[in-house]
């Protein structure tokens, strides 16, 4: 999980290179088209992307409740004690047609170096986290050792600026001895902190500027705004561009508060804020994550000071403008981010967004596993799901993934359909069906595994490779090795999309020859019944002698319509392609589509 965690971070680092680049050049392009508070909000299309690694699948998947109605006029009949003697019979009958071959493999210990970056990026975030809390722990104690506001003049005055900023909701003022530069606090429950020697120091119109941008801040909530940029440098800590992203983000903040407030002056004050604010010019907040305080860097000031200098009312063409351009910016710049979420190239779900779904509950045909089946049908267009968080997971095709790779090598001319022997090299293998020469048809049978290796190293990586992107295979991560990446290794697909890929195999539309789909659909058969044919493939994860993952994934070609189906299994230690296939078969016969006479 971390590891898929970290290659999304990764490739999302890349991503905030481009949009930032991209931003900078916006703000510059239309800088006297966008108001100030429009250049600000800019930036959080930047701290949108930040999360984007984060997004769960459901945030992304519209739907989730879907309801439990028959398939193709009827529902799955609820398991009595008679229909699983009947089911089991049938199961029985088809035992030996479902014959599953697997090695036992041994899971790769995570490589040394990522280990140590992840191991590297965890402290730093626990480095920062302290760091964060250190300055909340400060604020707090700030807030407890300052007074309530006495000075009725000051409070009067307050009070006004209250109602010019048309805050409703009572935000406290206090004073205290320790602090340089005023500052809003608090989260839930904000408040203003003022220097007291800024009351005997100021004259009462430079302390109405001073309450104005306060209390601008706590009513565009830039007191949460800065805990979420202090959790999103928390994260990135790493990442000088996400620093540098944020110091500007901060800059314009302020420069938009400083927008709000000239807005509520007449314009010979403008003059006078400015020369306010450059009274506080060197008196930096410490606490820049946890308040929001007039105060800021040399540089930063001189910025706010011309943007003072240049202030012009905004037009309400301008205001309609900026904000048609901000939409415009914001479709764009989030229609191009790519989905880096749980679900994307290298997560684990699988975007999976079909309307026409019916959800069943067939837990009784599990029989305690964790898994999942998928039934579409070719010509009504209809899913039927069990499970559907288990049947969008990817997890690893072990032997199902053969078909691929039996199509890639007539695609390259390996073998072709009327020569597809290889010989075998005389190593001894546990099981004695593999122990003679092959053809795509007996390999198919009895699941050889060096057969497909085999032809997978003709294939090449990089060819194999280029396949699996055409068709969209799952994740199409390779790196597990040539014989090594199908057998719970880096390769993952989920049942739904084995259901979609065996769909358009049925249906022609994968981009492999016909005559060589149909030598591997031909390999696929398994048997006949009342004018209905059987194929399929089995899978089985063997980890440690332990049989922990089984599919048996397939098709039912009937006279009316053809059934695709995908069922994959979970267990600690006694998950395989035989039972996958067996419960598959329970419910095929249960609901009539494929029944075998035992």
């Amino acid at each position: 999980m971390l590891f898929s965690l970290m290659a999304r971070l990764s490739l999302n680092s890349m991503v905030l290179t481009v949009l930032l680049a991209a931003l900078l050049l916006i703000r510059k392009v239309f800088r006297h088209h966008l108001t100030a508070r429009t250049q600000y909000n800019l930036w959080f299309l930047f701290l949108f992307v930040l999360t984007v690694p984060f997004l769960p699948c459901s945030f992304l998947c519209p739907g989730h409740a879907y309801k439990l109605l028959g398939y193709l006029g009827g529902s799955f009949p609820s398991k009595n004690a008679e229909t699983i003697a009947s089911a089991y019979k049938t199961a029985a009958a088809t035992e030996s047609l479902l014959q599953d071959f697997s090695v036992s493999v041994s899971r790769m210990a995570p490589p040394v170096l990522p280990s140590a970056v992840i191991g590297i990026w965890i402290a730093g975030m626990a480095w920062m986290a302290g760091f964060t809390a250190h300055s909340n722990r400060k604020i707090r104690q700030l807030k407890k050792s300052s007074l309530l506001l006495q000075n009725k003049q000051i409070r009067d005055l307050y009070t006004k600026c209250m109602e010019e900023s048309g805050i409703k909701k009572e935000i406290p003022v206090y004073s205290s001895a320790y602090l340089k530069a005023p500052i809003a606090v608090g989260l839930w429950k904000p408040c203003i902190i003022v220097p007291i020697h800024m009351l005997s120091e100021l004259s009462q119109k430079d302390i109405r500027y001073i309450l104005l941008h306060e209390l601008l801040h706590c009513k565009h909530k830039d007191l949460l705004v800065n805990r979420l940029m202090a959790l999103a440098q928390i994260i990135y800590w790493f990442h000088p561009l996400v620093w540098f992203a944020l110091n500007e983000m901060r800059s314009d903040r302020e420069i938009a508060c400083d927008s709000s407030v000239l807005s509520l002056l007449d314009q010979d004050s403008y003059l006078d804020y400015g020369n306010t604010l450059i009274n506080f010019a060197e008196k930096i907040s410490r606490f820049s994550y946890s308040a929001a305080g007039i105060g800021g860097s040399g540089k930063e000031i001189k910025k706010r000071i011309l943007n003072i200098a240049g202030y012009r009312r905004e037009s309400r063409w301008c205001k309609i403008k900026s904000r048609f351009l901000f939409t415009a910016i914001a479709v764009l710049v989030l229609g191009c981010t790519p989905a880096l979420s749980a679900n994307a190239y290298t997560g684990t779900e699988y975007d999976f967004s079909a309307e026409n779904v019916t959800a069943l509950d067939l837990t009784s045909y599990f029989c305690g596993y964790k898994g999942s089946f998928v039934l579409y049908g070719l010509n009504s267009g209809r899913y039927c799901i069990y499970d559907r968080e288990a049947g969008t997971r990817r997890v690893s095709p072990d032997s199902t993934y053969k078909i691929y790779s039996a199509l890639a090598a007539l695609e390259n001319g390996i073998i072709t359909p009327a020569s597809s022997s290889l010989n075998w090299d005389g190593t001894r293998y546990p099981f004695e069906a593999w122990n003679h020469d092959q053809t795509l048809g007996s390999a198919m049978e009895h699941s050889v595994n060096w057969y497909f290796t085999s032809l997978d190293e003709k294939t090449g990586l990089s060819g194999l490779k280029r396949y699996l992107d055409r068709i969209g295979y799952g994740n199409r991560d390779l790196s597990g090795g040539l014989g090594r990446y199908w057998l719970e290794s880096s390769l993952k697909i989920s049942p739904v999309e084995q259901v979609e890929l065996l769909a358009r195999f049925c249906q022609g539309k994968l981009p492999f020859q016909p005559e060589n789909i149909t030598a591997v659909k031909n390999s696929l058969f398994l048997s006949s019944a009342d004018g209905a044919s059987l194929y399929g493939k089995t899978g089985t994860g063997n980890v440690e002698g332990k049989n922990v993952n089984g599919w048996f994934i397939g098709f039912v070609e009937a006279e009316e319509e053809t059934y695709v189906f995908a069922t994959n299994i979970q267990d600690e230690s006694s998950a395989n392609g035989s039972t996958a296939g067996k419960i598959t078969l329970n419910i095929l016969n249960d609901k009539g589509i494929y029944t075998q006479s035992p």
